[in-house]
């Protein structure tokens, strides 16, 4: 049975396409010839005018069986226009959705799309302006779960020389059936609120009566920051968060946003996409404490100078967040692992240039892990200075927990369409690099699918030690002309990037997109042998209940919002994990009813699953222990009389990060009054020869 990809029916995975789609009747594919078209305006309310815009939209089947797939268009007032469909998609295989084929899109067509699908499903849109034979071009992942919040971490407004950087961006309401309410934020990097819309004065919206700008279902606000002379400054460099406001008391924001950002120069054909952020009170979403960035340059590659820059929003932009950026691997960096780290305290976002990172040597190739005190958004821009050819890319960088070993690549190339005026040219062309998420080496399978192979696919195995490229280009296994999809199988974790490129054109024929790993959340409702553990901002004392298991995977959801575990030992010393920082972690897996010192950078609920053994009794050492109380509820008194006459005191740390301690025999200072059954506990024993607590039914 079919089900529409939304959290809003909870039905199948939840995913919503966001797609800028303009049709100005040019010749289908990006494979095809250039055509001289005059500049007409693309985008309905905001006009700008950077030329022929079109879309196309490839979608990959990430399933285990064929897939059915359905794109339904909507324009910007959620009304459906148009439908496409794919009776039979095999797994593995992507199916290109042309827009410039759509007959029912009219001229000037911008709006958003809608991918239904019996299968997970993976998908890439391109975006690509045409005036002559000069192409811009820009890609993200267009697949993305509605939210309740939506970070852009990067957003310009006149900025860099001539005012000549801006940005755009569309925003879809992810639901086809419930209206919403949204409020947007620009911020400077210091915290500042620039502007707000609606503004804070400004009379309620009849359809928002809790403030906010109504957003129908189905339908999209677009905004260009070029145009907002009268709200944004000149040289604006910031970021921006829109956020659903409840329309009443009684029904809370929900997760109905997704968007897709544009950064494009007026002064050149530089152009590129990324997609929004999202993230959820329940702390699931696409920011992470940590953050994988699979491909870093300084000042790289002889004549072509490339490099690259990031872009960093804290998910409070209210607090001050500390830093850890971790660059990888040189032998030429100081530490001896080939890594160069540097910490710093940011408000809420700033940029990062590897192009002035002084601990980074000119020529550097590598990786970065970027780690913080909060979850984080990441965008990474990519530009070469070539003399007369612009390249300029961007892409979001790849939170930890969707670092998997499966990853899946939806368009790769190899000399691949048009192929210049005077045919010397290779055509599209692509790349996509590897690296291991935790360090080490990793253990791959590459499977390549297109109608362009025998039987449908070929595959080759291979190994990567902390990252590794692979160009299409010159792999000797793909045919001239070849246009499909990937999929990258591991025995380790691993993040991809990956680039589309082509030499056939002038200006800036490329594009950049992550790899998508495996849908982790939200999904179906959990099975009943999951339970919920609710994790505050700051420190939890937990238990964990679930099977023994490696951090990454027993952490699962919650992954994204956690900073640091702790795991007191009998010798009074801890044994830590950090995320994004293997190198210095001693915790390498769980255990059932280990107790755990949490350290989390936002709220969430952490979805354990049950190990299917009981715990009835644990063994206490003199001095502290941490244990798993896995007694009945009831009060503390009763709970410890066992073990009370071995015991100098019980500690118990509260959600509002108080300690609560109970006191044998002395009620006066006692503030733990009950023990929950599973609560994490903090016990001093003070008998030399120890204690056992044993655990009723």
């Amino acid at each position: 049975m079919r089900g529409r990809l939304w959290a809003a029916t909870g039905s199948g995975v939840s995913l919503a396409l966001l797609a800028i789609l303009a049709i100005h009747n040019l010749p289908p594919g990006l494979g095809a010839e250039p055509i001289d078209q005059p500049i007409t305006a693309a985008v309905v309310g905001q006009p700008y005018t950077l030329g022929v815009e079109n879309t196309s939209l490839w979608v990959q089947n990430g399933g285990l069986f064929p897939a059915s797939v359905i794109v339904d268009y909507y324009d910007p007032s959620g009304l459906r226009i148009a439908q496409d469909r794919v009776k039979e998609l095999a797994p593995g295989a992507a199916a290109l959705f042309d827009q410039t084929k759509q007959p029912d899109l009219p001229h000037g067509f911008a709006g958003s799309a809608v991918v239904t699908a019996d299968q997970p499903i993976k998908s890439l849109i391109l975006r690509h302006i045409e005036q002559g034979d000069v192409l811009s071009l820009g890609g993200d992942g267009g697949l993305s779960a509605g939210a309740n919040r939506i970070y852009l971490p990067l957003i310009y407004s006149r900025f860099g020389p001539d005012g000549a950087w801006n940005t755009r961006f569309a925003l879809q309401n992810a639901s086809t059936t419930t209206s919403a309410c949204v409020r947007m934020t620009y911020r400077s990097h210091d915290g500042t609120v620039v502007f707000s819309e609606p503004r804070p004065d400004a009379p309620a919206d009849p359809l928002c009566p809790k403030g906010g700008l109504p957003l129908p279902a189905g339908g999209t606000i677009l905004r260009n920051q070029a145009n907002m002379t009268a709200e944004l400054p000149e040289q604006f460099e910031g970021s921006l968060t829109v956020e659903t406001v409840a329309s009443d008391e009684k029904s809370p924001p929900t997760a109905l946003l997704t968007a897709g950002a544009d950064i494009f120069s007026s002064a050149r054909s530089s152009f590129a996409s990324y997609k929004g952020l999202g993230w959820n009170p329940d702390g699931t979403g696409d920011l992470s404490t940590a953050v994988v960035v699979p491909l870093v340059f300084k000042n790289f590659g002889e004549g072509t100078l490339w490099n690259t820059r990031f872009a960093v929003s804290s998910a409070d932009p209210t607090q001050m967040t500390e830093v850890t950026l971790t660059y990888c691997c040189d032998a030429r960096l100081p530490e001896p692992d080939g890594s160069f780290r540097k910490t710093f305290v940011m408000q809420a976002s700033t940029i990062i240039d590897q192009g002035l990172e002084a601990g980074l040597p000119d020529g550097f190739v590598g990786s970065a892990t970027i780690t913080g005190q909060q979850p984080l958004a990441v965008v990474q821009t990519m530009a070469s200075a070539l003399p007369d050819k612009t390249s300029f890319g961007a892409f979001t960088g790849i939170p930890q927990s969707t670092a998997s070993t499966s990853v899946w690549l939806p368009l790769l190339y190899k000399d691949s369409g048009w192929k210049g005026a005077a045919g010397t040219a290779a055509g599209w062309n692509s790349w996509f690099r590897v690296q291991v998420a935790n360090g080490g080496t990793a253990n791959i399978q590459i499977t390549y699918h297109s109608d362009d192979l025998a039987g449908g696919s070929l595959n080759f195995s291979g190994s990567v030690s902390g990252s590794k490229t692979f160009d299409q280009h010159t792999d000797p296994l793909l045919p001239a002309d070849f246009e499909g999809a990937a999929v990258i199988t591991s025995d380790k974790p691993i993040a991809v990037v990956a680039g589309i490129t082509s030499d056939a054109y002038q200006g800036d024929a490329d594009a950049l997109f992550a790899g998508f790993g495996p849908e982790l959340f939200p999904g179906p409702s959990p099975p009943e042998t999951t339970f919920p553990v609710s994790l505050v901002h700051g420190w939890n004392a937990v238990c964990y209940r679930g099977p023994e298991q490696p951090v990454e995977i027993a952490l699962s959801n919650a992954l994204n919002s956690v900073v640091a575990l702790y795991r007191l030992r009998p010798d009074q010393q801890f044994d830590k994990w950090f995320a994004g920082r293997p190198e210095i972690s001693t915790i390498k897996a769980l255990s059932p009813y280990d107790s755990l010192f949490i350290l989390m950078g936002s709220d969430t609920t952490w979805q354990q699953k049950a190990s299917g053994t009981a715990l009835t009794s644990v063994n206490l050492g003199q001095g502290w222990n941490s244990v798993c109380y896995a007694g009945p509820t009831e009060d503390t008194e009763t709970a410890t009389a066992a073990i009370s006459s071995q015991v100098g005191m019980i500690y118990a740390l509260a959600a509002d990060q108080r300690w609560l301690r109970f006191i044998p025999a002395r009620p006066d200072i006692s503030e733990l009054d009950q023990l929950e059954q599973f609560t994490s506990l903090l016990i001093l024993v003070t008998n030399a020869s120890g204690a056992t607590w044993t655990f009723g039914p």
